[in-house]
């Protein structure tokens, strides 16, 4: 096969790589530090694969590149970018919560893997069904970084606003709530 060929085909999944490799970086960097510093980087990062998770699947429609190992590929790194890495990067800051703050942190990420799942399976739509975890990824990734940025210490009113945001979140991403895509006519 020609280079070209071969750009065309695998460009598309590096990108996924890239995005599954930004989440697990927040993951790692989060275990060895939990600093302010490292939490805003890491949010950052969670921006880097909002950027990622665009492209790939941009890229694999105009290149005609969409394969369905790539379909499953994108859900794995979504999940660990967008629905992973945003809890990890609050319970990074939270230096203490109260018995009902885990069950909620933990409906978001399952949230998120009924969404993936629930796309997954359904065939070509010019919307999503429900709010794509990309989209809820960076809305708490970027009240993370925000609060990170003028605070630091999260107060109880944070931690009930960010469990509130959360919940909310992932609702949505289980609705029949549709969002038009945003590269497709």
């Amino acid at each position: 096969m020609e280079p070209a060929k071969k750009l065309k085909k695998y460009a598309p999944t590096v990108l996924t790589f890239c995005n599954l490799i930004l989440g697990v970086t927040v993951i790692c960097l989060l275990l060895q530090n939990n600093s302010l510093e490292t939490r805003r980087l890491a949010c950052y990062l969670v921006f880097l694969g909002v950027a990622c998770d665009f492209f790939d699947g941009f890229l694999a429609r105009r290149l005609q590149a969409v394969t369905e190992l790539g379909k499953q590929l994108d859900s794995f790194a979504d999940l660990v970018t967008f629905g992973v890495a945003p809890v990890a990067i609050f319970l990074a800051g939270s230096h203490s919560f109260s018995w009902f703050t885990l069950p909620i942190l933990l409906l978001y990420p399952l949230a998120g893997a009924y969404r993936l799942a629930r796309f997954n399976l359904q065939g070509y739509a010019k919307y999503f069904t429900g709010l794509p975890i990309t989209a809820a990824g960076f809305v708490l990734a970027a009240t993370l970084l925000w609060y990170n940025i003028f605070s630091g210490k999260y107060t109880d009113s944070f931690m009930i606003y960010f469990l509130s945001l959360s919940f909310i979140l992932s609702l949505l991403m289980v609705s029949r709530l549709r969002v038009k895509h945003l590269d497709k006519k």
